[in-house]
């Protein structure tokens, strides 16, 4: 690095410099930790590029959880994707998961929300540092999470997010957890990062099927040909870790059952609902309506979807 930058990196080495470096973070509730540090987690130890010091505020013991679990997704997604994201990050923390994401729109939002609803325990994993978060719309949900969770990030609180930095973020989120699922994503999106680092570090990785043609989906798709385990309930996963929990089923009236029906191939038109029942809008919306509040259906736009299959016959 040259003589000049060596001697300045030398004369920063002091216990002078450092005392002031902590009592400035500390002053604002960060804590820092280096990779030497007893409470460094041993998984992100581990792999090939480990940040050398995690920047955090929150509860640190979380860190020690070996029930960490990733779920990861775009920012744009179908309605049918945020439902799906909330579903899944509910059950596996009801089950004792502690989920992991980052703060993005969409799925991480979705994820950070449903945990912090229900009471669970959730990391966020930040790009740049905690000066400058991205998106600053979500500057309330992360004050959520570092009151009732952790936050972390590997740059300094005054670091700006750059592009480049939330692939390389991703790689903290795949090493902490101990399986990853792919809620949605494009083909070239930064949730395939998220996948290929959990490939190399052997962790298990999930993605939820999405019909042809959905773009949001696409990525999820190929992660499955590609041998990602396919899953489209909660239960697969908490089968999969042996937790499995057995879904309530759902009585529904004729009606009910009979829009269930239709829509148990895919989405629908609430308009061919109507047709296919002989029925008016009037007379089929606040029956649509109901089965949202119920959870088993979900609207995009004039569209729609099932949420689950497993109803009373």
């Amino acid at each position: 690095i040259g003589q000049k930058d060596y001697n300045t990196v030398l004369s920063s080495a002091n216990s002078v410099y450092f005392e002031y470096i902590l009592s400035s973070l500390d002053k604002r509730g960060i804590r820092a930790i280096s990779v030497v540090s007893d409470n460094y987690p041993e998984f992100l130890r581990e792999i090939t590029n480990p940040p050398l010091i995690l920047y955090a505020k929150g509860n640190l013991d979380l860190l020690a959880d070996q029930n960490i679990f990733a779920i990861v997704g775009s920012r744009r997604n179908l309605p049918l994707s945020i439902n799906l994201a909330k579903d899944y990050a509910k059950t596996l923390s009801q089950a004792g998961f502690t989920l992991i994401t980052g703060i993005a729109e969409g799925v991480d939002s979705a994820v950070l929300s449903s945990v912090l609803e229900n009471g669970g325990k959730v990391i966020s994993v930040l790009a740049g540092g905690f000066d400058n978060l991205y998106p600053k719309a979500n500057q309330q949900l992360l004050e959520k999470v570092e009151k009732h969770g952790l936050v972390i990030s590997e740059n300094p609180p005054e670091v700006a997010p750059k592009p480049y930095m939330f692939p390389i973020r991703n790689r903290i989120i795949s090493a902490l957890a101990k399986g990853v699922l792919i809620a949605s994503g494009g083909i070239k999106s930064g949730t395939q990062y998220t996948a290929e680092y959990a490939l190399e570090y052997g962790k298990d990785l999930f993605a939820i099927p999405y019909s042809v043609g959905i773009s949001s989906g696409a990525g999820c798709n190929d992660l499955i040909k590609r041998g990602a385990i396919l899953t489209d309930t909660p239960n697969d996963l908490l089968e999969f870790y042996g937790l499995q929990k057995k879904e309530q089923k759902i009585s529904l009236s004729e009606i009910e059952h009979s829009i269930c029906s239709l829509l148990s191939d895919g989405q629908m038109h609430v308009e061919k609902i109507c047709e296919q029942l002989s029925k008016q809008v009037f007379e089929i919306m606040p029956t649509l309506s109901i089965l949202e509040i119920k959870g088993l259906v979900v609207k995009s736009g004039n569209f729609y979807g099932l949420t689950r299959n497993n109803l009373e016959e």
